[in-house]
């Protein structure tokens, strides 16, 4: 594990990635496999496959905002979880939106996420935050990784809803 290597990822070999997202994340969290498809190949939306030499084993899909990007989806497959890969990933990322599932006592693993990004320097941004979905939205916070929180936040959430959570991608 010294060196990582970013693939992008085209329309093609997205579905092998969707099928693990669809492991790994709620439904409510999820954009359908289409609308995903209709970001990748407009260019809104990149999405990278994370390779430890020729394995697999993870990805990450991340949107510019201007001189920040916000970074949708981060996960490492389940046999490689555990093992650093995600410190490793983070490394690579500086000035970047997250979104963190709200702390919740009665799902562990939204306090290991909490708790993992927070123990890389990722600021909690006092902001009411909720995540639009087919059900109406999923409140959640948004984090800032990096140096300086910027101060168009509320520039960014608009642009970023405007192109990757807007119903018509």
């Amino acid at each position: 594990m010294d060196k990582l290597n970013f693939k992008k990822i085209i329309n093609n070999d997205f579905k092998h990635i969707y099928q693990d997202m669809l492991e790994q994340f709620p439904k409510y969290e999820l954009k359908s496999y289409e609308n995903f498809e209709k970001l990748i190949s407009s260019g809104k939306l990149d999405c990278y496959g994370v390779y430890d030499n020729d394995l697999e084993i993870g990805y990450f899909l991340l949107a510019k905002t201007g001189k920040s990007f916000w970074l949708d989806y981060i996960a490492i497959k389940k046999p490689y979880q555990s093992k650093g890969y995600g410190r490793k990933i983070m490394q690579h990322f500086d000035n970047c939106y997250l979104e963190v599932e709200k702390p919740d006592l009665n799902k562990p693993d939204t306090l290991r996420r909490i708790k993992f990004y927070e123990a890389l320097g990722a600021k909690k941004l006092d902001i009411d935050y909720v995540y639009p979905n087919d059900q109406g939205g999923y409140p959640m916070d948004l984090y800032y990784f990096g140096k300086n929180i910027p101060e168009n936040i509320t520039e960014d959430i608009k642009y970023i809803f405007k192109i990757l959570h807007s119903k018509d991608i």
